[in-house]
C-alpha cells in the first residue's frame, strides 16, 4: 500500500511543472534568468525552512557536502540552465528535449544504484532517445521568441543531465532524512551557488521592474512550482524507485505543448513526432512495468511515518 502513496504526489508535481514553462517564458520579459531563479527559490526557502525546522532541519545542514551537491544539481544547474535556455529557444523544444531525462536517469541508476533494466525498459529508453534526436534535428528557425534555438536547446539538454543526477542522489538519500528537510537543505544550498552569479547578472542588467502580473507569476513559481513540488518530488522518491518515477516526467510534454499552443507557438511536425515517441517510451518502460516494493531499513521506519 505504501508504494502507491508516491503516485498522487508524482502526478500533482508533473501537472504543476508542466504549467511553469509558459509562465517562465512570459516573466523572462521582465526579469533576467538568474535573478528569476534566485528569487523563485528564495521565496521557496523562506516558506520551507520554518516548516522543515519542525522535522529536524538546521541551517548547518545546508552546508553538508551531500546537500551542497543536491542543491547544485537540482536547483542551481537545472533551473538556471532552464531559464537561460528559455531565453533562446521555444517552450515546445524545451519540454521535448527534457524527455531525455528518463533515459539518462535510467542509465545512471544502473551505474550508481545497481538497478536493473528490463528489455521493455531498454526499448522504452531507445524510443525516448530517438524522439529527442528528432527534436534536436527539427531545424527550428530563429524567431523573436527563440532567437538562438541551437544554443537554447543545448542549455536545455544540460538541464536533463542535471535533473538525472539530482534524482539519483535523491534516491540514494531517501529514508535518511524527512523529505521536507532534504528539500529545504538542498534549496538553501542551491541559493548559495546562485548568489554570486545573480549578483553579477544584476550588476549588468539592473534591478527588475515587475508588473503586477509578473510579480504574481514569480510568486507562483516560488511558492507552488518550487516549494511545494520540490517537497512532493522528494516525497514520491521515498516510495518509488528512480527508474520508475522519473519516466513519468515525459508526461510533462503533453502539458507543455498545450501551453505552448496557448502561447501561440507552432512546433514543427518532426518535433511533435519526436515527442510522441518519447511518450510512447514512457508507456513502454514504466506504465507496463511491474511494481515491486522498496525494501525498508527497519531503523528508518519511524522516520518514514513522520513524513507519511
Amino acid at each position: 500500500m505504501r508504494l502507491n502513496r508516491g503516485y498522487p504526489a508524482l502526478f500533482l508535481t508533473l501537472l504543476i511543472w508542466g504549467s511553469t514553462f509558459v509562465v517562465t517564458k512570459v516573466i523572462l520579459h521582465e526579469i533576467a534568468p538568474l535573478a528569476l531563479t534566485f528569487t523563485r527559490f528564495a521565496i521557496a526557502f523562506a516558506v520551507l525552512a520554518p516548516l522543515a525546522c519542525r522535522q529536524g532541519y538546521r541551517l548547518r545542514d545546508t552546508f553538508r557536502p551531500s546537500f551542497l551537491l543536491f542543491g547544485l544539481t537540482g536547483t542551481t544547474l537545472f533551473y538556471a540552465l532552464q531559464n537561460l535556455g528559455l531565453k533562446y529557444t521555444s517552450v515546445s523544444s524545451t519540454v521535448l528535449i527534457q524527455s531525455s531525462i528518463p533515459a539518462i536517469t535510467a542509465v545512471l541508476a544502473v551505474i550508481v544504484l545497481k538497478e536493473r533494466l528490463s528489455a521493455r525498459q531498454i526499448a522504452g529508453i531507445a524510443l525516448v532517445t530517438l524522439g529527442v534526436i528528432l527534436v534536436g534535428l527539427a531545424g527550428e528557425e530563429p524567431s523573436a521568441s527563440s532567437p538562438h534555438p541551437a544554443l537554447g536547446n543545448l542549455l536545455i539538454f544540460g538541464t536533463a543531465l542535471s535533473w538525472a543526477a539530482y534524482t539519483i542522489q535523491g534516491r540514494k538519500m531517501a529514508g535518511e532524512r524527512p523529505a521536507l528537510v532534504m528539500t529545504a537543505a538542498s534549496t538553501g544550498a542551491g541559493l548559495l551557488f546562485l548568489l554570486p552569479f545573480t549578483a553579477w547578472e544584476l550588476s549588468t542588467t539592473g534591478l527588475p521592474h515587475l508588473s503586477p502580473g509578473g510579480a504574481l507569476g514569480v510568486a507562483y513559481l516560488g511558492l507552488v512550482a518550487s516549494g511545494l513540488t520540490m517537497f512532493l518530488w522528494n516525497y514520491a522518491l521515498h516510495f518509488l524507485p528512480a527508474s520508475v518515477a522519473t519516466p513519468f516526467i515525459n508526461l510533462i510534454p503533453i502539458i507543455g505543448l498545450v501551453s505552448a499552443l496557448i502561447l501561440g507557438e507552432q512546433p514543427p511536425l518532426v518535433q511533435v513526432a519526436g515527442g510522441a515517441l518519447a511518450i510512447l517510451g514512457v508507456w513502454l518502460s514504466s506504465v507496463l512495468q511491474k511494481e515491486e516494493p522498496i525494501p525498508q531499513n527497519p531503523l528508518k521506519q519511524s522516520e518514514q511515518r513522520r513524513i507519511s
